[in-house]
């Protein structure tokens, strides 16, 4: 006998919940013949659970589908002569097509991108007043702690070390730059001739000079 071969899908029309699709049976059936369409479909393409209908009209619908969800199916026609006689035919290549999203969805993705963005913006104005009520305290915190000088930290921890470290250039100054008093007593004749050759000596040095000018 021979084979019917599968029908042909000349269209299909995608929402967001349902697959409308035409066909065209594989031949013109006789009188008191007529056709029906045995269609399996299934989500996703490697699902394994498929779901079946069956319907004798060239345009139907599959329906109570997922959003945004991918569908594939595939028609298997079946020959129901006058006589009652039934003969499959071949199945059809699998199509898969994506549902689309709702209008009440799509408005449910508005609302809620302009409620993030709303969000967004009062969140950002609540820093920036924040900063700006704050920000000498907030100035004052930032800033780096103070530091006390080695020198001061050393006096704080040992004062008399300090004391003595103010003392010690006193006593380590040139000889040659200090000063030294001399003491006479009354009647110290040994005193008087040291003055006295002193005085004697810086009057010749004094006289040799103003000589040599």
């Amino acid at each position: 006998s021979a084979t019917i071969g599968p029908p042909k899908v000349k269209r299909v029309a995608v929402s967001s919940d349902s697959l409308l699709i035409i066909v065209t049976p594989p031949f013109g059936s006789e009188a008191g013949d007529f056709f029906e369409y045995h269609v399996s479909y299934w989500e996703n393409a490697t699902s394994a659970t498929r779901k079946e209908t069956k319907t004798s009209n060239t345009l139907f619908k599959i329906g109570n589908l997922k959003e945004l969800t991918l569908y594939c199916f595939r028609i298997q026609v079946e020959l129901v002569t006058h006589s009652d006689l039934h003969l499959l035919g071949l199945q059809s290549v699998p199509e898969c097509y994506t549902t689309t999203i709702s209008e009440a969805t799509k408005a449910g993705y508005i609302i809620l991108f302009f409620l993030l963005v709303f969000i967004f913006v009062s969140l950002v104005t609540a820093g920036l007043f924040f900063l700006w009520r704050h920000h000498k305290t907030l100035k004052y915190w930032s800033q780096p702690p103070l530091e006390i000088p080695s020198h001061f930290e050393e006096y704080l921890k040992d004062p008399s070390m300090a004391v003595t470290d103010m003392l010690d250039p006193y006593a380590e100054d040139d000889p040659q730059d200090s000063l030294s008093v001399l003491f006479c007593g009354e009647g110290s004749q040994a005193c008087g001739s040291s003055l006295d050759g002193d005085g004697q000596a810086h009057l010749r040095s004094s006289s040799s000079e103003s000589e040599v000018t």
